[in-house]
């Protein structure tokens, strides 16, 4: 009881500053309160509210977020969790998927006969739990913030209730994501017993002050935590869930996953990383051991991803195959941040290029799905341009710059991971990732002979795109060509970012 006498006050007392830091986090909870309850307020359709609430929750938040970016780090409830740029950064991710998701889901949901107020309450408390991951300073608020999303995100994968595919991509999500977060778990319970704190700056200290002290208790928990990251980013090994719940989940579920989820573990996992010593504070034995892993890792995911990718004729299955070599090229940013002069900014800038070149992809193949998530396959592109001409141009910009081809955004990103790589000397890399790279121009160039060089198949369905949809997509290509033909403001953005931590 005393303890808890000293610790309550520190805990519950914010000063004006840290409020303000806190901002869009509260907007974001009290956002996906007030839809829960207008969602079962019998006098009024629940729709359209708690479309709109959701919607202004994620704007209001997002423009909170952009004000804070330029402020101050602030450590709030006794270091557990921190306020910095990169937080705020990385909250504007979250919020714009979020954001996007809504928008392209709206029709989604009316076409297929699930337009339930629960699916917003979840993508935005799946959002909040994304925000938390990446500020939290502490193991276990860690663990709280990724189960949050993590159980939101096992739901919304399997939204549509009355599919067996569905259902199927929800269970082997459920059930592997649970021993992933056990293993997570279990490895932050290991480093306690090696330092005697789950505060990561702690952590750090104790790793400093006591460098021969370490007992191979911290390396096994250390390698666990790693494990459990780099199943949450379908790195190979741990890839192989990826496909059939990209699959099986609903179109615009899968966008979200592969942008908001993938950039929450991916900015989480660079803030551990540097917390606990990676690259300056633990010993060379445990540093050259995780470097190896993650050096394995990075090769197999990035020539995994791309060769399997060549075989796949369901949409949904390439860009999940895409996704993971993509994973690849990010490890690479982080496996060369500790010894390159841009630090891990590659690293941060590719994350956010490719979260809006592959939300864009996904709200337009949410758009072309048939009912049950069918006709995503390449011959179901067949003429598309013909009926569609500007939903096939901005799909072009999309594949042409996760492709790598200039002057999208994605080169700009490629292109800063692979020489930052090389200043850091991982040359077999850089010319593995490159390779991979190429690779991949076929597999992103087939979708669009499919759509401009092949007679339609049968009478295509008229698509009506949605003012939501068109929104967001128009958002994503702004975003992909403008930080393609301009990309200095974002390379010093992410310089930025990455100085907070």
């Amino acid at each position: 009881m005393e303890a808890l006498k000293t610790i309550q006050p520190d805990l519950l007392t914010l000063s004006q500053d840290q409020f303000n830091c806190l901002v869009p986090y509260f907007t974001v909870f009290a956002g996906t309160c007030l839809s829960i309850l207008l969602s079962v307020w019998g006098a009024i359709k629940a729709k359209w509210p708690v479309f709109l609430v959701a919607s202004l929750t994620c704007l209001v938040a997002m423009v909170n977020s952009l004000v804070l970016i330029q402020g101050t780090s602030q450590s709030l409830f006794n270091g557990m969790m921190v306020s910095d740029s990169y937080s705020h950064f990385f909250n504007l991710i979250f919020l714009g998927s979020a954001l996007f998701t809504i928008f392209g889901s709206f029709r989604y949901l009316d076409e297929e006969k699930m337009q339930h107020p629960e699916y917003y309450v979840l993508v935005l408390f799946a959002a909040l739990g994304m925000m938390l991951m990446t500020s939290a300073q502490d193991l276990i608020v860690l663990f709280v913030a990724l189960e949050l999303m993590s159980l939101c995100v096992y739901v919304l994968v399997g939204f549509r209730r009355n599919d067996r595919k569905c259902n199927e991509a929800a269970m082997k999500y459920f059930i592997l994501g649970s021993a992933a977060s056990a293993v997570l778990l279990y490895g932050a319970a290991l480093i306690y017993g090696a330092t005697g704190s789950t505060e990561i700056h702690s952590v750090l200290k104790f790793v400093q002050d006591h460098p021969q002290s370490l007992n191979p208790i911290f390396g096994l928990g250390f390698s666990m935590v790693l494990f459990g990251f780099l199943f949450k980013v379908a790195a190979v090994p741990f890839h192989m869930w990826m496909p059939d719940v990209y699959e099986g989940a609903p179109v615009p579920v899968t966008g979200f996953m592969t942008t908001g989820l993938k950039a929450a573990a991916f900015g989480t996992f660079v803030r551990v990383l540097l917390a606990i010593g990676y690259g300056k504070g633990i010993s060379s034995a445990i540093q050259s051991h995780l470097h190896d892993i993650l050096w394995v890792s990075c090769a197999l995911t990035m020539l995994v991803g791309n060769f399997i990718a060549l075989t796949q004729v369901n949409l949904k299955r390439m860009l999940a195959y895409s996704s993971i070599a993509h994973t690849g090229y990010l490890l690479l940013g982080i496996l060369s941040g500790t010894r390159s002069e841009l630090g891990f900014a590659p690293g941060v800038m590719y994350i956010l290029i490719y979260s809006a070149m592959n939300l864009g992809a996904f709200v337009i193949l949410t758009l072309l799905s048939s009912e049950g998530d069918s006709k995503l396959n390449l011959h179901d592109l067949s003429g598309v341009a013909r009926r569609h001409p500007w939903l096939s141009f901005a799909m072009s910009v999309f594949l042409l710059s996760m492709a790598g081809i200039p002057p999208t955004a994605g080169f700009a990103a490629k292109y800063l991971v692979f020489y930052s790589a090389i200043q850091a000397n991982e040359i077999p890399l850089v010319v593995i990732g490159v390779l991979s790279s190429a690779v991949s121009v076929f597999y992103y160039l087939r979708v669009l002979v499919y759509m401009y060089m092949r007679d339609p198949v049968g009478s295509p369905p008229v698509l009506r795109v949605s003012l939501w949809s068109g929104l967001a997509i128009a958002s994503m290509i702004l975003i992909t060509i403008e930080v393609g033909v301009l990309p200095e403001q974002m390379i010093d953005l992410a310089k930025r970012v990455v100085l907070s931590l």
